[in-house]
């Protein structure tokens, strides 16, 4: 139904009027289930439409008057855009500093019914005059215009407004808070990062003595804002100690006058971060529900928030104090919830006698923006679409694991097909340049194959098309695992110049070191070598003119793999800890080389290793002397005294049936369980390393007669769960005629792999996660020898039904295995029914409302 509701508001107070419409008056209407007549058909195109309210009616602005706003009146602008041929709208309601109370509810709700008309999906946004989101800024690009007066008044007096900054301040050493500061360098100090929002610059300052954490979340906070919030329209602008022109420049951008001198805070005049870290934020959690029948505004929590307290069927308020407040809409939220979540946000900038500028916002599950989510800690990362090749054998995505699991063997995996549609055997001419100091630095062509994790590389390959005589190019930008987000960024807007001064005719790749598509490796004769370390690269902090730049050691060891006739040699650490019973190996010393060879290598990893000692330069890489030196090939077993010793000593490493074996009837698979998506899935990671490990997830690691499930630090509870009784279904339905009896099934930690399962990834990291220690150090370190970081499946299974008294249940930290949301559910029969005074059954057939009511009550919320 279509109606007006401006014709029935009749002069009175918006408050009023909300009120008769939800009280169920039957001859009055519901407000939000009514839409204007001007809403009807909006939000089509891409653009901009404008309304203003005039006499408590929506009027429709001209095209040729937009960017101009009456400073006494309310106005709603509707923003269409079209991201990835998908409309996303955000609806902002605009408030003159001059205009009436009844004007500026009218605007409200008309914005709810604009949102309503448009399926609820767009964002909403309140901007007060002089205090204008840049969002909305962005809007009019010509900037905007004040008009005195209002609706019945001529007067016109125009001002320009200019961008409003925005300063942001990034401070903790374990957890970061992010919080708006005051435009000025006055709020600086050394101890912290802060991120300026400039419109079409960002820029990170970086303090002298700030934490590598401040670091990293500084620029990755600096980067969202560059790529989400202004979808890549702004330049991104790092500003260190090291260079004091740079920040000079960003004490400019804060409003420093001419020839002002800037002093900037001490860190300890910054404040203590372990203190702020404990300092009660001004940040607080309310849930809008009406399962009651009228609305009803519970707070949930302050400050450390977990994504866990939001619920996809309630709305809620997050209220930031000074920093803005939040309507958050669940998709399972009713429409009351809906409507109302928005007005009581307003209401609080008003009870709580916030500024009448603080920043309010109404955002949808699943379209949050980045000062939101900051809020609360365990946010799901946004899901990935993988890119998987055309020729890929693809099992189904199992959706919950208490269907049907048998859809992932229906095609057993031999060998992965990768996407291989380029008819090219490799064969063309190639040019290669390296990423240093942002600019290109020509590689020299001896050492063409050879890359540095700690580097960005462009590869430029020229070749003659089957059926054409004219020359076609592939522009490849390979980036090394270690390397930093601003040389990946150089080599993307090199790439793309190579690609203009070829005549824009090239094919462009973006190669990240590990996922190397096959054409790529067939020009380098399928195999590529990859080292330790680059330019700056922040390893060792080491350079020489002999090494190029690059970092040198006494020694190195290479892990030479081979999958399907392409061969990576990786180096490693220089430990026993890094041999693995399936490969290859050749270490590099001041006086001997060795080749090692595993029980289970192959003549094609034997021969590359022979190879691979042969070609690389002993002199530029360990600083050995050019004169020959012996080359002793071992067999696994057989290994003399001095080899152990220059490994370090002998140590346990990967090694075992499935590895010794030449020919593996089953080879590994590795499987990523999530419900980041809101329903739990399966799916599988083919031609997988240890960058497939995702910390927020939980991986599943067949290799035949043991299964592993690994747990990111990240994962949720949920998750965990129901990845567990995923694993025992997964065997269950193997049509092989495997069962639990024949396997044996563990649960491994980040951090604390074992050998038998780090050896089914090549060049295995320990720095990844656990800090550069061997395995055995950290069970020694954490554990005192004891290897709780790998335990069975089936004890990690029934810590989920175990029962708990209430006195551990009512504490902040619970054991592992509790779901904090329901620790009601982990009470036996007998303290459930004398806390709540009935049985779990009947506590379960409450509406939601009561269950929380009751959780309160007995301080389990």
């Amino acid at each position: 139904m279509v109606c007006s509701v401006s014709d029935n508001l009749g002069g009175q107070p918006v408050g009023h009027a909300g009120a008769a419409a939800h009280n169920g008056d039957s001859n009055g209407f519901d407000l939000m289930t009514c839409i204007d007549p001007a809403f009807q058909g909006v939000g089509q195109m891409a653009g901009v439409e404008i309304w203003r309210i005039e006499k408590m009616k929506v009027v429709a602005v001209p095209q040729d008057t937009h960017g101009k706003f009456y400073s006494g009146d309310s106005y709603i602008v509707l923003h269409t855009e079209l991201i990835n041929n998908r409309k996303e709208w955000h609806i902002h309601f605009w408030l003159g500093k001059e205009t009436s109370t009844d004007e500026a509810g009218c605007a409200a709700i008309k914005s709810c019914e604009l949102d309503d008309s448009l399926g609820g999906g767009p964002i909403q946004h309140r901007e007060v005059q002089e205090y204008e989101s840049s969002r909305f800024q962005s809007i009019f690009k010509q900037g905007i215009q004040y008009l005195e007066g209002g609706v019945d008044s001529g007067f016109v007096d125009i001002s320009k407004l200019e961008f409003r900054k925005k300063l942001y301040h990034i401070k903790g050493r374990r957890k970061v808070r992010i919080t708006q500061a005051e435009v000025s360098w006055r709020s600086l100090n050394e101890g912290d990062v802060f991120v300026l929002d400039c419109k079409d610059t960002v820029w990170c300052w970086i303090g002298t003595d700030c934490s590598r954490l401040e670091k990293i979340k500084g620029m990755e906070f600096a980067r969202k804002i560059k790529d989400e919030e202004k979808q890549g329209r702004a330049t991104m602008v790092l500003a260190t100690p090291d260079d004091p022109r740079l920040q000079e420049k960003f004490y400019d951008q804060l409003n420093r006058e001419d020839g002002e001198k800037v002093t900037i805070k001490s860190a300890e005049e910054g404040g203590d971060d372990e203190m702020a870290e404990a300092a009660p934020r001004e940040i607080a959690l309310y849930q809008v529900c009406d399962e009651s029948g009228e609305i009803e505004i519970s707070p949930v929590g302050k400050a450390p928030l977990d994504h866990a307290h939001l619920c996809s069927d309630d709305a809620f308020i997050l209220d930031m104090g000074n920093s803005g407040v939040y309507a958050w809409i669940g998709k399972g939220a009713t429409q009351q919830e809906r409507s109302q979540a928005f007005m009581h946000a307003q209401k609080f900038i008003n009870d709580k006698g916030y500024p009448s500028w603080t920043p309010l916002c109404r955002v949808v599950e699943g379209a949050e923006d980045n000062l939101f989510m900051s809020c609360f800690s365990n946010w799901p990362r946004p899901v990935i679409e993988r890119q998987i090749s055309k020729n890929a054998v693809i099992p189904e995505k199992i959706k919950d694991p208490t269907v049907d699991l048998s859809g992932l063997f229906k095609q057993q995996r031999a060998a992965e097909k990768k996407d291989d549609d380029v008819k090219d055997d490799g064969s063309g001419k190639l040019k290669i340049w390296r990423i240093e100091n942002f600019e290109l630095e020509e590689v020299d062509e001896s050492t063409y194959g050879i890359f540095w994790d700690g580097d960005s590389y462009i590869v430029l390959y020229t070749y003659i098309q089957a059926g054409r005589n004219h020359e076609s190019f592939f522009i490849y930008f390979w980036l090394g695992s270690h390397s930093t987000t601003d040389e990946r960024g150089a080599a993307a807007l090199h790439a793309t110049k190579i690609d203009s001064e070829v005549g824009w005719s090239s094919q462009m790749v973006r190669v990240v070191q590990g996922k190397e598509p096959l054409h790529f490796l067939r020009c380098f004769g399928r195999r590529i070598t990859i080292l330790q370390g680059g330019v700056d690269s922040g390893f060792k902090q080491t350079s020489s003119e002999e090494t190029n730049g690059h970092e040198s050691t006494k020694s190195r060891l290479f892990h030479i793999k081979c999958i399907d006739e392409y061969v990576k040699s990786i180096e490693v650490f220089c430990k026993a800890e890094s041999l693995n019973s399936n490969d290859s190996f050749v270490y590099l010393g001041q006086y001997k080389t060795y080749i090692w060879y595993g029980k289970g290598c192959d003549a094609e990893e034997k021969f590359t290793a022979k190879m691979l000692s042969e070609k690389l330069d002993r002199q530029s890489l360990i600083g050995a002397s050019p004169l020959s030196v012996n080359t002793i090939e071992i067999e696994e077993g057989n290994e003399p005294d001095e080899f152990w010793e220059v490994l370090g000593g002998k140590a346990e490493y990967a090694s075992g049936a499935e590895l010794e074996n030449f020919v593996n009837e089953r080879p590994p698979r590795l499987f990523q369980l999530s419900n980041a998506s809101g329903t739990f899935s399966v799916e599988e990671i083919y031609n997988f390393n240890q960058d497939d490990l995702i910390e927020d997830d939980v991986m599943l690691l067949d290799i035949g007669n043991t299964l592993y499930v690994w747990v990111g630090k990240g994962a949720n509870e949920i998750e965990k769960k129901q990845s567990l009784i995923a694993a025992k279904e997964f065997i269950k339905n193997d049509p092989s005629g495997r069962s639990e009896a024949d396997v044996d099934m563990f649960v491994v930690k980040m951090g604390f792999e074992p050998p038998k399962f780090t050896g089914h990834f090549q060049a295995w990291d320990p720095r990844k996660w656990a800090g550069g220690k061997t395995y055995e150090e950290i069970v020694a370190e954490h554990f005192g020898g004891d290897a709780n970081g790998v335990s069975s499946l089936n004890d990690e299974l029934a810590k989920y039904s175990k029962k708990y008294p209430f006195e551990i249940l009512c504490k902040k930290i619970v054991p592992e295995g509790v779901d904090v949301v329901n620790k009601e559910r982990y009470l036996d029969d007998d303290d459930f029914l004398e806390l709540f005074g009935m049985t779990l059954a009947d506590y379960e057939a409450l509406p939601r409302w009561k269950q929380l009511r009751a959780k309160k009550m007995v301080k389990l919320f």
